[in-house]
């Protein structure tokens, strides 16, 4: 490959050919045009068959032939800084004088706009008059700090297009993979439900058809079944948080609340759910709410070494948040579990009360739903004694 076809992909790679003005660069080219006191400055890219401007003054067109172009000429004799003060003295830029329409005068310079990693010159940034003209050492360092801004501009602007790119790939992936693990799960969870149903009756049906090791086979059968059915729930309760609005609000009675979580919850005599109220109902999402405490509730019982399991809920409040706080008299933690314990699918490998593994689903949930509200969640745990998750939710 020749030094040009090289400079030439370098150029396309940058995607910024035919891209839409932008005033980071028309201001580069205004300050040039005044700091040198020209009617014409550019900020040039050369292509294979033409020059086009990426910001421009002095001109109407966006593009113009590279046989007319001065910067490409600039940079095929120099890769630095070039001033011609007598262009129509210079036996080469007169050519190209003459076909831009000048006659007896005219002055050009040019700085060459390099990608950083190649040394390659894209273009140049450049002013143009129709007079013969001599710059000061000054305008000609202004000139260049100004082309080394533009150098940085483009390498910025192609780092974001390329983040920008890869963003959306990887929202097209994940909208992929939610749609999948929504079609997986719901297939998924159809036979399992039958499953778990035709245990149940063989189990009614046979009490003396299988001997004791078979029920125990059944039993197991089973418990991986509903294992199994809490992961699928869990997984589609996670991802189906990307799809919903959570900032729909509803008056809800705290009453009535509890009265529902410990409706959706199996209690026993060996359980007890008990709550202390600062006011009488709060405003928010009723599906977020119902989610966080099912999930905080519903740990502080399965993870629950003590004879009789108790949590207790209480709801409090300041100027600008809600404040819920949810214990356990369970087995508690480490703290240094404390931020893990929020990873998807991640589990501290502990069985529960009811001998099952947990999902890693639950508290990374939480920590999603408090996360999309702008609310906060805290842990205070000892272990053997309990834990204590404290919420703030945004009224």
């Amino acid at each position: 490959m020749t030094n040009e076809n090289l400079r030439l992909e370098v150029v396309h790679q940058y995607d910024i050919l035919d891209s839409q003005p932008e005033s980071e660069f028309d201001n580069i080219t205004f300050l040039a045009s005044t700091l040198c006191n020209t009617p014409i400055s550019t900020i040039t890219i050369i292509d294979q068959y033409r020059q086009w401007f990426k910001s421009k003054i002095g001109l109407t067109n966006s593009e113009s032939p590279r046989e007319y172009s001065f910067c490409s000429l600039a940079i095929e004799k120099s890769e630095e800084t070039v001033v011609i003060e007598r262009l129509m003295e210079d036996e080469d830029f007169r050519k190209i004088g003459l076909l831009n329409g000048l006659t007896d005068s005219g002055f050009y310079a040019g700085v060459p706009i390099k990608d950083k990693t190649s040394g390659l010159t894209l273009g140049t940034l450049c002013v143009i008059d129709y007079v013969n003209k001599t710059l000061t050492e000054q305008q000609i360092k202004s000139l260049e700090i100004l082309a080394e801004q533009t150098s940085k501009l483009f390498e910025l602007r192609r780092r974001f297009k390329s983040l920008s790119d890869n963003n959306e790939t990887l929202h097209l992936k994940y909208s992929e993979l939610e749609k999948f693990a929504g079609v997986i799960s719901h297939d998924i969870k159809s036979p399992l439900n039958s499953i778990i149903s035709l245990i149940g009756l063989i189990k009614e049906n046979s009490e003396t058809a299988f001997k004791e090791e078979d029920f125990e086979y059944l039993n197991m059968i089973e418990e991986c079944s509903f294992q199994l059915k809490n992961y699928i729930d869990g997984v589609l309760n996670y991802y189906k948080l990307d799809s919903m609005d959570l900032s729909v609000k509803s008056d809800i009675k705290v009453n009535d609340l509890i009265d529902e979580i410990k409706s959706m919850i199996n209690l026993n005599s060996k359980v007890s759910i008990s709550y202390h109220t600062a006011y009488s109902s709060l405003v928010i999402s009723k599906y977020a709410l119902i989610q966080i405490l099912m999930n905080l509730v519903g740990n502080g019982i399965k993870y629950n070494d003590k004879e009789n399991a108790e949590v207790s809920i209480r709801f409090e409040e300041n100027s600008n948040d809600y404040i819920i706080k949810v214990s356990d008299n369970g087995i508690g933690m480490k703290s240094e579990h404390f931020e893990e314990i929020y990873q998807s699918f991640k589990n501290l490998n502990i069985k529960d009360r009811f001998g099952n593994y947990g999902t890693g689903m639950g508290l990374s949930t939480v920590k999603k739903i408090v996360d999309k509200l702008g609310g906060r969640i805290e842990i205070e745990s000892e272990l053997t004694k309990g834990t204590t998750f404290t919420v703030q939710l945004k009224k």
